[in-house]
């Protein structure tokens, strides 16, 4: 790549940070490749231009809409990509294992601010009479609610179904918007750190987080004991948040984990086949044994790879 190019992508990843949140604000744009392309902007700022300018225009590009627009601003912009300006941070300084790890955390914890504000405030219950009425008519039109009558389920169990539902599914909406969040943010971080050095690239069966990662989920386990035991709502919700976050990312880590060994050549090719058809064949179970073979490969490291300096 030419100097000139390297500046001209500067300069454009500088106007990005100065103009996108606004423009993802007023046009209605923000979403998941509109946080990705603010956060290769904060990445390419950070390790060009310093961190301190990355910041400043970070935080002035922030700063514009809710300046000129004012707090409506705040339910539409993602604070996912102030992450970034972390992950330029650690980049200089820590391990790539670490820096992502701390960096994805925060990243988490920003992109599930907005949605904790709404689960806070919940739904009046004029609205979820009407989203139990709708539901309930589309189980008329398709014939299910007479099906389900016949089987002993009265309209009135299934309203009470519906609005446990419902309370679920705001309990549990912070841990899924949270990781919607840190897709985001892996995703940029990936594609940022293979277009960096696109022959360090570490490969699926050698992803790993740090070892202390794993009392995410202690403390996951501990708040829903705590909550469900003492009645505390706010702490057993956030056990069940954390435990949801924790249930993805061990998976991910645990599939790369059960890849590893399918790829040793210390282990005959016949048992490998059978953990295979076992596997598809014991669908459930393999999934959160898989899950706990990458939360327990954190503390115990099944695949014996080097810890980073």
């Amino acid at each position: 790549m030419y100097l000139r190019d390297e500046v001209a992508i500067s300069y454009v990843a500088g106007a990005i940070l100065l103009s996108f949140p606004l423009l993802g604000v007023v046009w209605g744009t923000w979403g998941f490749f509109w946080t990705v392309l603010i956060l290769l902007a904060v990445f390419l700022v950070g390790l060009r231009k310093g961190l301190l300018i990355a910041s400043a225009l970070t935080l002035i590009g922030f700063i514009v809409p809710l300046v000129s627009i004012g707090l409506p601003a705040l339910s539409q912009v993602s604070f996912v990509p102030l992450a970034g300006l972390l992950g330029v941070f650690g980049w200089q300084r820590w391990p790539v294992r670490v820096t992502f790890f701390w960096s994805a955390a925060l990243a988490s914890i920003l992109g599930v601010i907005p949605a904790l504000l709404f689960a806070g405030q919940g739904i009046d219950p004029k609205s979820v009479t009407e989203i139990i009425n709708s539901m309930v008519q589309q189980y008329q039109a398709s014939g299910l609610l007479a099906v389900m009558q016949q089987q002993g389920i009265t309209e009135m169990q299934l309203r009470q179904l519906m609005q446990e539902g419902i309370q679920f599914y705001l309990l549990i909406l912070p841990g899924f918007v949270a990781l919607s969040a840190l897709l985001e943010y892996a995703f940029a971080f990936y594609f940022f750190k293979r277009w960096l050095n696109p022959k360090e690239r570490i490969p699926f069966t050698h992803w790993r987080l740090p070892w202390y990662a794993v009392w995410g989920a202690v403390l996951g386990i501990a708040f829903y004991l705590l909550g469900d035991q003492y009645s505390w709502m706010t702490l057993r919700a956030l056990g069940i948040n954390l435990m949801v976050i924790y249930g993805a990312v061990t998976l991910i880590l645990g599939i790369a984990v059960y890849s590893y060994l399918l790829q040793s050549p210390k282990i005959p090719r016949f048992l490998k086949w059978i953990l295979i058809v076992a596997s598809l064949v014991y669908f459930f179970f393999s999934v959160s044994s898989i899950i706990l073979f990458g939360l327990f490969d954190l503390v115990f490291n099944f695949r014996r790879l080097p810890e980073e300096s």
